[in-house]
């Protein structure tokens, strides 16, 4: 069994691991599906799919995790777009780490790429940690 990620375990500037994702076409079908074939807004729906890859990396990751933690605010910058064929690799890093208030507060940063580097997206997280 894998040891929980509370609070302690995180270290500012420290790897927390690498999430690997094929992008292929049954993957962007499920993806057209959900947000509609047939929008005219690409752009949208691409920025879309970064944001959904970035979440599915951090849940991937940073798990299993103590119930009760915040999300509490995102950025995310698109850098390239996604298509079939791409693997995706998202890297997911501890950033910063601090006690306000007695809460435990986690600054994220998942940065994604594919083919030989290519950035695809870059994007922060922060988070008030349960325990």
């Amino acid at each position: 069994m894998t040891e929980i990620f509370t609070y302690d375990r995180f270290q500012a500037g420290a790897l927390l691991g690498v999430w690997e994702e094929a992008i292929d076409v049954a993957l962007l079908e499920q993806w057209a599906a959900i947000f509609g074939s047939h929008s005219r807004d690409v752009p949208a729906r691409d920025h879309g799919l970064a944001v959904a890859c970035m979440m599915r990396a951090y849940l991937g990751v940073v798990s299993p995790r103590p119930p009760g933690n915040i999300h509490a605010r995102q950025k995310l910058s698109i850098l390239s777009r996604l298509g079939p064929g791409d693997v995706l690799r998202s890297e997911i890093w501890c950033r910063e780490k601090e006690m306000r208030r007695e809460r435990h507060y986690l600054t994220l940063e998942v940065v994604g790429s594919a083919g030989e580097g290519r950035p695809v997206y870059a994007g922060e997280m922060s988070l008030i940690w349960a325990a």
